[in-house]
């Protein structure tokens, strides 16, 4: 199988943030008990634990939303028509194994957020997913033939929202 996209980034940004996340949680905890398990009253301590947990169950809520439906990586094999999808989970992937023909519903997306950042996506779904798959494109990344042949509008329409147009194979001239 050949690798067509692969997002080093989503797997190691997101597993530290749980961890981060994990180590917040727990210190509200520990702040919680020694507002409320030790005796004496401290209400520091006890508005510092609910700050740190709940904050850390809102962070960890938006770290799974924001992730889960990303794809660490895409692997086709054009030959026998076989592909495998990995979606980020915290320290494991999920890795959903298909025909390249039942990846269905190609597009590109554009998130924007705050202050104008656009995040460029292709989305894709697929049977053994419930819901669409997005796949990171970096703007000035390169794009595999293979990709292009699965996905042909999805390319041309991210080339065009980027402004960088492949130049025609046919019009270059040798050297």
């Amino acid at each position: 199988m050949t690798r067509l996209f692969e997002n080093r980034r989503l797997p190691k940004t997101s597993n530290i943030s749980a961890v981060v996340l994990v180590v917040v949680i727990l210190f509200g905890f520990w702040d919680l008990w020694n507002a409320f398990g030790t005796g004496s009253q401290d209400t520091t301590s006890a508005m510092f634990g609910v700050l740190f947990v709940g904050g850390g169950i809102i962070g960890a809520y938006t770290i799974w939303n924001d992730g889960r439906d990303q794809s660490q990586w895409l692997d086709v094999d054009l030959d026998t028509g076989k592909s495998a999808l990995a979606v980020w989970r915290p320290f494991k992937p999920l890795v959903l194994e298909q025909d390249v023909d039942q990846m269905t519903g190609w597009r590109h997306w554009i998130k924007v957020a705050k202050r104008n950042v656009r995040t460029h996506y292709i989305v894709v779904t697929v049977p053994d997913y419930p819901r669409p798959i997005y796949l990171e494109m970096l703007v000035g990344g390169e794009i595999p033939d293979a990709l292009r042949q699965i996905a042909p509008e999805a390319v041309e329409d991210f080339e065009t929202n980027t402004r960088r147009q492949r130049e025609p194979q046919e019009d270059k001239k040798p050297a």
